[in-house]
């Protein structure tokens, strides 16, 4: 049996959320927010189906992901939330009516970023005698997808005038959020909220409006409307530095493994590929079954440090696909079997994805998600 796992404590998601909500209720007491728990790539490698379980049992309104095939994965588990696809459709790989007959059955929210996928969504949607739930999404400067601002109302006046299509809702997303100088997070919610203006003088409105992702729940209350998208909040960290303590928030997943083996090296000895480590005095070795095989990253090479017994260690030597390898010092009192923490918060450590990711020059985000499918997720307090 694998030692290496990723204990995903549920109590922890269950503060987190808790912690969200009493932010976006305290801003507003008497305003009705809904909260978008989003739960793509995996739930940031968490676990989609039990995350999404767990959320739903703290009476989440809606969930997020990324595209159809977690949107059907999902829905197959957890039958009467709303699913809300932030991906579009690619039409020419298709085949449109049976896959739209899929969409149908599993009661789906499309993301629309364009009049072709909601003229595509109507025209197969017709024959099934059912109006397909959309959101609208509005590009106000992030510049990936989505019906450009400039542009978006006359658009939209067209899109409201299919017949097949419900239009639940309307979003953006920032590109700066997290940033501690919110100016170009500022001119994009100006530019959503002028055509949101435009298109209530012209009578359409839509029942639920969202643009607050991590970022913006944190520090831009005027974001909210009547939905927000938190994300790597529910996990347990901050997007950025630039918003950093707004809220408690604690890591719902330590990935641990345990010690297998350990050996003892000579003065000048080398350690791993590469011989990057050289013991400059006798000392002992413990190899780890973790590598960047299991998404721990081979950029943590002679940087990061592990606990192990209350104490902690450095690594040594180059990561490898499979293994790591830990200096435990000229004397040590760690036993074959002994757990590792390699990520998250225990016994007073605190190795956090934040912490990771800053050694490896990039964002806690894609620490989380690099945590491989091999390594098995366990589920604590659910």
């Amino acid at each position: 049996m694998n030692p290496t796992r990723a204990e995903i404590d549920l109590s922890k998601l269950a503060f987190n959320l808790e912690q969200v909500r009493r932010h976006v209720h305290g801003e507003y007491p008497k305003r009705k927010v809904r909260i978008c728990g989003v739960v793509k790539a995996n739930a940031y490698g968490h676990g989609i189906e039990e995350v999404s379980k767990k959320l739903v049992e703290l009476g989440i309104d809606f969930l997020g992901v990324a595209n159809y095939d977690e949107a059907i994965r999902l829905r197959r588990l957890i039958p009467n939330t709303p699913i809300l696809v932030f991906g579009t459709l690619i039409h020419s790989k298709l085949e449109p009516s049976k896959y739209v007959s899929i969409l149908h059955k599993h009661n789906l929210t499309a993301t629309v970023a364009s009049y072709d996928t909601a003229k595509f969504l109507n025209d197969y949607s017709r024959r099934f005698k059912s109006r397909f739930k959309i959101h609208i999404e509005v590009d106000t400067g992030m510049r990936r997808i989505g019906l450009d601002h400039k542009s978006a109302f006359e658009t939209i006046k067209q899109i409201s005038a299919l017949k097949n299509l419900e239009l639940e809702g309307i979003f953006t997303h920032f590109a700066t959020s997290e940033e501690k100088n919110k100016t170009f997070s500022k001119l994009q919610l100006k530019r959503f909220n002028k055509l949101l203006g435009d298109l209530k003088r012209a009578g359409i409105e839509f029942p639920i409006v969202h643009s607050a992702n991590s970022g913006g729940v944190l520090d831009l209350k005027g974001s909210y409307f009547n939905m927000v998208r938190p994300g790597l909040l529910l996990y347990g960290y901050y997007p950025g530095s630039g918003v950093r303590n707004k809220i408690k928030l604690k890591p719902v997943m330590n990935l641990k493994s345990k010690v297998t083996f350990i050996k003892k090296i000579g003065t000048r000895e080398s350690v791993s590929y590469g011989r990057k480590y050289f013991a400059k005095q006798p000392e002992f070795i413990a190899s780890v079954p973790i590598g960047y095989g299991d998404g721990y990253w081979r950029l943590l090479s002679n940087k990061a440090k592990v606990g192990i017994n209350k104490k902690l260690y450095r690594q040594v030597g180059s990561v490898t696909m499979d293994w790591i390898m830990v200096a435990l010092g000229r004397k040590y009192s760690i036993r074959i079997g002994d757990d590792v923490l390699l990520m998250g918060e225990e016994n007073g450590f605190n190795i956090g994805a934040d912490k990771l990711a800053k050694l490896c020059g990039t964002i806690p985000y894609e620490m989380l998600c690099a945590v491989a499918d091999r390594v098995e997720r366990v589920y604590l307090n659910g």
